[in-house]
């Protein structure tokens, strides 16, 4: 296994350096106040090709890896404010989903407006009832001529009204015990904000996020059977060979946030002086850091074995599982350390650290809880009996 980093590899950490570095924590601030996207960023990220990373390049991508997409990530979130995130949703469930498992319409129609910037997604599986049991999802579709026809509801779907395409997850078979992995389809739903038979409640979610979060009424939306991925009933498995990405990219979020905070502390205090030296000089402050760091670069191992696995056609869900657990878990503790580290300024708005520690908690949460990892990392790994 070959995972060290290339000159390529250090190129591209430069140029999102380069990227992230042009938008301050005031901009990113401003944005989370007004509840607006970020269009100037993305542009940027488009303009140099980094939206298309996976993309291959007969669709106008750079026809890259999950490596260097985690890479990419771990760069603009380590450069501060919401850069790495906003990157997950739209190369990974559009890109990597379209590109793995659409037809040749689909990748002519979608790949090269997500690679150009043009197109941006949403998900929408996420239901009250069913939290992470998508087995139990109650968005149901029903065939009528050529088109499907949905209804029912998600809830915590974000950016929404920004979205081009929602990749809505609906059941279109009952539930069948002896295959319980058939009967979900998975819809692509053009301009979900302005569709007839959708209609978006916003949720009062507490997080410091530019994106607004919504409950998604669906009440008899037509979706073409054309816009089926895949195919009907097959979505559970097309999901399921997606989520190991979904977790990487998630878990170089997690960690250039984390180092981020410790950058950030590090800062701080060396140059905060207490009794007559850098508050940085007591050990009580040298330790947590210094641990954390430690903890964070063990685990981006973890996240590079888990990309470079699945760039090789490797199965990858051990450590891409791992990479979420231990990325969310060691960034958390981070950013309350580098809290700690700047004491009562750590609280303030002038100070970065209390919103990186407030996004890396949300990510022991979503997309999905740490306990499912555990428990899956428990049962397929160490042979435990199945837990839930």
């Amino acid at each position: 296994m070959d995972y060290q980093e290339s000159q390529e590899h250090k190129l591209i950490r430069e140029s999102c350096r380069e990227i992230a570095s042009d938008y301050d924590v005031h901009y990113w601030r401003e944005h989370v106040e007004e509840k607006t996207f970020p269009q100037e960023y993305w542009d940027d990220l488009a303009r140099d090709g980094w939206l298309g990373v996976t993309i291959p390049e007969e669709y106008g991508g750079a026809d890259m890896g999950m490596l260097e997409m985690s890479i990419i990530i771990e760069e603009l979130s380590r450069g501060g404010g919401q850069g790495g995130i906003v990157f997950v949703l739209t190369p990974v469930f559009g890109g990597i989903g379209i590109q793995r498992h659409g037809n040749e319409e689909q990748k002519e129609e979608y790949l090269p407006k997500i690679a150009n910037g043009e197109m941006r997604f949403c998900m929408g599986l996420t239901e009250a009832h069913a939290g992470v049991n998508t087995l139990e999802i109650e968005t149901t579709g029903e065939k009528d001529g050529d088109e499907w026809v949905l209804d029912g509801q998600k809830i915590f779907i974000s950016g929404v009204e920004n979205a081009d395409t929602m990749l809505l997850v609906a059941r279109t078979s009952e539930f069948d015990p002896d295959n319980p992995t058939s009967g979900v389809t998975l819809f692509l739903v053009d301009e979900p904000a302005s569709r007839d038979g959708i209609d978006l409640s916003k949720v009062d979610v507490a997080v410091p996020w530019f994106e607004k979060q919504y409950q998604v009424d669906i009440d008899g939306l037509r979706v073409h059977e054309d816009q089926i991925l895949g195919h009907v009933d097959g979505g559970l498995l097309m999901l399921w060979d997606t989520l190991n990405t979904e977790r990487i990219a998630g878990a170089a979020s997690s960690l250039g946030g984390g180092l981020r905070a410790i950058d950030l502390a590090v800062d701080y205090a060396s140059d905060r002086d207490v009794f007559g030296q850098p508050v940085g000089a007591h050990q009580g402050i040298q330790h947590p850091l210094a641990e954390s760091y430690a903890k964070l670069m063990s685990s981006r191992e973890m996240m590079y074995k888990a990309a470079w696995k699945w760039d090789n056609g490797e199965d990858a869900g051990m450590e891409a599982n791992s990479a979420k657990l231990l990325t969310s878990q060691f960034a958390t503790e981070a950013a309350s350390r580098a809290v700690q580290a700047h004491g009562g300024n750590g609280f303030t708005h002038e100070y970065e650290v209390y919103d990186i520690w407030q996004n890396a908690r949300v990510t022991e949460t979503v997309p999905v809880p740490n306990e499912m990892v555990k428990n899956y990392l428990a049962e397929h790994e160490l042979g435990l009996p199945k837990s839930y």
